[in-house]
């Protein structure tokens, strides 16, 4: 008897043991806690950009790298329990930091948090911000109608809005209007003018302060390199003021709305007030609107006396004063263009 009571004491010591082995295993297979903040954590606000097509791995990662949240697991978790998750829109977002990874979702679902974004490039013309503003869902009658108006600025009279919509990155709120966005854009462009001294500094170069901006507006067009814009300006003023035709490609392509390494004959024949092969002095408005680069070239031309210019390669612009010189870099560019070392640059 003694015997059967001594091994089922054994035998219970061993179920034990059994157990409590399997308890620890239990434990130390659960996954670790995942690491997320609190929503009492204090905050402040950062930008985050979600690109186009990215997972929500990529979506944590980004999240992780702007300390939104504490660990790329915890949106992770949120999002892949949350099928509204699948709603997460590309774009530029405003997201509270240090928050939890169901608030960082909840957050990036948030129309309000959504910044539109305009990027307008140096040179860019008003109709192609037009196209901008439509592909952003702006309204086409608002879109068409707030720039058929006229502006009117100090030094610069009363005229079209072609020019003064300086070239930037716009962050726009939710509740932005086409108005307030022209608004903004002539904003930043009276603040760089104002800032280069554009009215006096074109007035003592014998220009009007359009005028000057109507130069730039050809610089940019015509310049490959900013590092070229300073030459590029110095001919159009050599050819101001030998009295000879501009002949600059930029403006007749600005009078056809295309956009093209060079023009054929049947282009140079158009009638046109921007036609700068048959007629003489600037264009009537400025042909796009010029960045700072640009501004700045016009004002401080490079000194030289070029009369031609010709962009043989996309890295480089040969300048010269001899009509010979210029034919023979007309060839040179043709020969590039032919060999396709321009492909996909226009």
């Amino acid at each position: 008897m003694k015997n059967r009571n001594r091994l089922l004491l054994v035998l219970l010591s061993i179920a034990i043991m059994a157990i409590a082995a399997l308890a620890v295993v239990r434990e130390a297979r659960k996954p670790d806690p995942i690491p997320d903040y609190a929503l009492s954590e204090k905050s402040s606000e950062t930008t985050v950009v979600i690109p186009e097509g990215a997972t929500g791995d990529q979506i944590a990662k980004l999240l992780f790298e702007k300390d939104v949240v504490k660990s790329g697991r915890a949106f992770f978790a949120a999002a892949t329990a949350d099928d509204s998750s699948k709603g997460i829109q590309p774009g530029t977002y405003r997201l509270s930091t240090k928050i939890p990874g169901r608030e960082a979702l909840a957050q990036l679902l948030d129309k309000e948090r959504r910044m539109l974004v305009l990027i307008i490039r140096e040179g860019e013309r008003i109709y192609e911000l037009r196209d901008d503003l439509l592909e952003l869902d702006f309204k086409p009658s608002e879109v068409r109608d707030i720039f058929e108006s006229k502006t009117s600025l100090p030094g610069f009279g009363e005229r079209a809005f072609e020019g003064f919509l300086f070239p930037a990155t716009y962050n726009l709120t939710p509740n932005e209007t086409v108005a307030s966005i022209r608004d903004r854009l002539i904003d930043k462009f009276l603040s760089v003018t104002q800032r280069l001294d554009l009215v006096s500094k074109s007035k003592a170069q014998g220009l009007s302060p359009y005028e000057a901006l109507v130069i730039a507006s050809i610089v940019q067009a015509e310049g490959f390199s900013e590092s070229d814009f300073g030459k590029v300006a110095r001919v159009i003023f050599n050819r101001l003021e030998l009295g000879m035709p501009l002949q600059m490609d930029s403006t007749v392509l600005y009078a056809l709305k295309e956009r093209r390494l060079a023009v054929s004959r049947a282009d140079i024949s158009i009638v046109s007030a921007y036609n700068t092969y048959n007629r003489k002095g600037l264009p009537p408005t400025p042909i796009g609107n010029p960045g700072e680069s640009a501004l700045r070239a016009t004002l401080e031309p490079e000194p030289g006396d070029w009369l031609y210019f010709v962009t043989v390669a996309p890295t480089e612009t040969k300048f010269t004063n001899s009509y010979p010189e210029f034919l023979s870099f007309k060839r040179e560019f043709k020969r590039n263009l032919k060999a396709g070392i321009f492909d996909g640059k226009s």
